[in-house]
């Protein structure tokens, strides 16, 4: 995200809470403007996602979310989360993939960093003129679709470079 960071100009990036908590990352995070999402309190969360759409459209910003929710790095995308795509289409406004491939670099147990190389590709905007929330599944499938498409090939491509396991 950090070298993606300066392309795309205004933005903030919605997280979940948690990621407010770990240290110097979570205050400069919320000092950056991050909306930070409890999901285990939907109706504060989808409170904190009107703000943001409302900030957007007003700003004339971006929204960056990850509607996995979280990654498990097995190789595939999880399905994903309707918050991102309620917002948009609620909104009429684009959403615009970005996928970022198979990570390898992450050890899961000492939660350490390695060197590493991560292909980050961005998709076409998908258009939400004319949607309604009745639309949400297909688009979200969609959207889904797309990027997962992508993922194993930028994958691939790293599985040829480094012999990771896709």
């Amino acid at each position: 995200m950090f070298e993606m960071w300066p392309v795309m100009k205004r933005c903030t990036v919605v997280a979940k809470r948690p990621l407010m908590f770990t240290g110097a990352f979570g205050f400069g995070a919320w000092l950056s403007g991050l909306v930070f999402i409890d999901r285990l309190k939907t109706d504060r969360a989808r409170k904190l996602m009107k703000e943001a759409t409302e900030r957007v459209i007003k700003q004339k910003t971006k929204l960056w979310i990850f509607p996995e929710g979280a990654r498990y790095n097995k190789g595939s995308i999880q399905s994903f989360k309707k918050g991102a795509f309620y917002l948009a289409i609620d909104a009429q406004i684009p959403i615009m993939p970005v996928v970022f491939s198979q990570y390898y670099f992450l050890d899961s147990e000492t939660k350490t960093f390695e060197p590493g190389k991560v292909v980050i590709t961005t998709l076409p905007p998908i258009s939400t003129k004319g949607m309604t929330r009745n639309d949400l599944d297909a688009l979200s499938e969609m959207a889904r679709q797309q990027m997962l498409d992508v993922f194993h090939e930028a994958s691939k491509d790293l599985v040829m470079q480094i012999k990771i396991a896709v």
